[in-house]
């Protein structure tokens, strides 16, 4: 009886560390983005609105994980806050932010507001097959059950925005232009 006990206690200690080291794609998703303000460096005239602003279309759930992570976690730009936006076309809102992620199947909208994208300092980040196709700047992906990410360099000179060489070296997959240093 005391064996079983001791068993059942064991498998229970297991599954709850388990459990414990397993987060979310939208968590790991999110942690991402946050990690990404200290690897991005955005050109003096960029957006200057405080607080440094992500804004979120189509993905309530990154949104949520944001909000339990940024206030715990100062930036150098001071604490960072997120804003969920309902579409691409509203580019005053969307010029007062520093990031852009986008959740899955918006390549149509994203194509379409590629020319007015472009014209702002914004770390666009996709979370679809053809992201990077679809101008974004650094591209979620999953491989064996793992969130990874893509970087378009062409991109991200467009926007004016440096990537470091350390979140180059992050990516899975890195096009266009010469690594930056």
């Amino acid at each position: 009886m005391l064996r079983i006990v001791i068993s059942w206690a064991a498998v229970a200690a297991t599954a709850t560390a388990t459990a414990a080291a397993t987060y979310s794609e939208d968590a790991v998703k999110a942690a991402y983005l946050y990690r990404f303000i200290a690897y991005v460096e955005w050109p003096p005239d960029a957006a200057t609105s405080e607080p440094f602003l992500i804004d979120v279309l189509d993905s309530p759930g990154v949104a949520a994980e944001l909000r339990l992570l940024l206030p715990a976690h100062p930036t150098d730009h001071g604490i960072a806050q997120v804003r969920e936006v309902n579409d691409l076309h509203n580019l005053r809102a969307l010029g007062s932010a520093h990031i852009l992620y986008v959740g899955v199947g918006h390549e149509r909208d994203l194509r379409a507001a590629q020319p007015a994208l472009g014209s702002l300092s914004l770390l666009l980040v996709t979370d679809d097959p053809d992201g990077l196709q679809s101008g974004g700047i650094v591209n979620f992906m999953v491989l064996e059950h793992r969130v990874r990410f893509e970087v378009s360099l062409t991109a991200a000179d467009r926007a004016r925005l440096h990537i470091s060489a350390e979140l180059l070296a992050a990516a899975i997959r890195v096009f266009g232009g010469p690594r930056q240093s």
